[in-house]
């Protein structure tokens, strides 16, 4: 690839100050005017020089009253461009002739009166464009849509006529530009992880990095509209095999090639002798299938990078929380009033949608949390809900923690609450009971753990929650286990 011809082409197209007014003292003053010209020709071709002036000043007055345009005079300018400088009307006429000098417009004559007509450039249109985007909230990987791909060229693969050479064409033009869009959002995703982390890893104060991160249009926002799409729903995983298979079965016909290099007509290929359009044809082939062909890798690693970036943002929010004392001491004092006012605690829990609740740990609770001295007789006891050696001890912990309730209640109450069902759910509980009590919250979080041990029903957890009695109760399903002949 020759890329000197290339830039000189560039340069033969876009004027060498185009990007002047960017590196001006005023450059924030220029931008804000390229997006006021963007504004106004979204739907016209041409504007009157005039009109597109008094926009500017009307949408920029403060801005172009308080900048200092002498900064940005020069040679070229002359005398007139200094004196203009002295009224608003007049700074604004100078910002349109900035533009207009530095190829961003261009002035032509007007078929009514006297006052030129402003067009916008390709180029000049382009390039606003792109400043324009880059001042959006990154929220989707735009243009990436692998189904697009795999569905035009499914439609090309089943084309019969005589255009088929000529429609196959152009569905591997469209699948090579959407292969190079994915390979965008690929490195912008990447880049964005690191540039989230690299902005934050200074901060001192949680409440910051958590409104950072998680608040709408936050970086967790941003990386989940790109990396969901591109990992799932986007099809890469569905549609991207298909691809492969459908352009490679194309790399296999030389003589479908031949026919496309010759009906091609886009302005790429149309000055090209017949095998230099093959060979471009066939680089848009090897470009699609070596994209698809590493899309799971590229995955992998921003997955890797997403995962680093967590727990180092995890890391650093411990970390924070740790030595943030205006935090720590706002959760102790909250912790305190909630002991020594019984309206606020309820009050507290129910806007937080909490409740106390104990942990079972069948391996690690013992009727003597304290190391027993080696003179002490009594042996350390293990309970298992199905556990019933020393009774005394097991019954003690129990009024301490469920309010008297065994694993066997436990048991009862639900095969009580089935009454001959095989599969029951929470909410069916709840619906054919009159007060819902503590002691059923209690038999119903004992049963859960029950069922997730050995025994007659099992146990299946949701992540949602059921609200009743001041409680929140585990969305749970019941379901009875048969035996080998499907008895209960």
């Amino acid at each position: 690839m020759d890329y000197k011809t290339m830039s000189a082409n560039f340069f033969s197209n876009v004027p060498r100050d185009f990007f002047t007014i960017l590196a001006s003292p005023n450059k924030e003053l220029y931008l804000s005017a390229l997006f006021v010209v963007r504004a106004a020709f979204e739907d016209k071709l041409t504007i009157d020089k005039k009109e597109l002036k008094e926009q500017i000043l009307i949408s920029l007055e403060n801005s172009i009253e308080a900048a200092n345009l002498e900064a940005d005079l020069d040679e070229e300018d002359g005398v007139e461009a200094a004196e203009e400088l002295s009224s608003l009307p007049g700074r604004a006429s100078f910002l349109v002739k900035k533009l207009i000098s530095r190829g961003w417009l261009l002035e032509e004559d007007s078929k009514q009166g006297f006052e030129k007509s402003i067009v916008i450039p390709d180029y000049a249109s382009d390039f606003m464009e792109m400043l324009y985007h880059q001042t959006q909230p990154k929220n989707e990987a735009e243009g990436s849509d692998v189904f697009a791909s795999y569905a035009v060229l499914r439609i090309a693969e089943g084309e019969r006529s005589e255009h088929r050479a000529g429609i196959m064409g152009r569905a591997l033009k469209i699948a090579s530009d959407n292969a190079g869009e994915l390979n965008k959002a690929f490195r912008n995703l990447y880049y964005f992880i690191g540039k989230y982390y690299r902005e934050h890893a200074m901060d001192e104060h949680v409440r910051d990095m958590l409104e950072a991160r998680f608040k709408e249009g936050g970086e967790q926002s941003v990386i989940d509209a790109w990396y969901h799409p591109l990992k799932t729903s986007d099809s890469i995983a569905l549609y991207g095999g298909d691809i492969q298979k459908i352009v490679a079965e194309i790399e296999k016909d030389p003589d479908l090639i031949r026919q496309m290099a010759r009906s091609d007509q886009s302005f790429k290929l149309r000055g090209m002798d017949e095998e230099d359009a093959v060979l471009e044809i066939r680089r848009r082939i090897d470009y699609i299938i070596r994209t698809f062909r590493t899309a799971g890798d590229k995955i992998d690693e921003i997955t890797d990078r997403n995962a680093d970036y967590n727990r180092r943002f995890t890391q650093a929010v411990i970390h924070n929380l740790r030595s943030d004392h205006s935090i720590v001491s706002k959760i102790v004092r909250v912790m305190k009033h909630m002991d020594e006012d019984e309206e606020y605690k309820q009050k507290v829990c129910g806007s937080l949608s909490a409740t106390d609740s104990v942990f079972v740990d069948e391996r690690s609770l013992r009727s003597d949390v304290a190391r027993p001295k080696e003179s002490d007789e009594a042996p350390k006891l293990l309970l298992r809900p199905h556990h019933e050696k020393n009774e005394n001890a097991s019954r003690k912990f129990l009024e301490k923690s469920f309010g008297g309730y065994t694993m066997a209640d436990a048991r009862k109450y639900v095969a009580e609450k089935m009454h001959g069902r095989k599969r029951m759910e929470t909410g069916e509980i709840i619906k054919e009971m009159e007060d819902f009590t503590q002691e059923d919250y209690t038999l119903l979080i004992m049963a859960g753990l029950y069922g997730f041990a050995s025994g007659s029903y099992s146990c299946k957890k949701s992540e949602r929650t059921i609200e009743v009695g001041g409680y929140c109760v585990p969305d749970m399903i019941f379901e009875r286990k048969e035996d080998k002949e499907g008895v209960v």
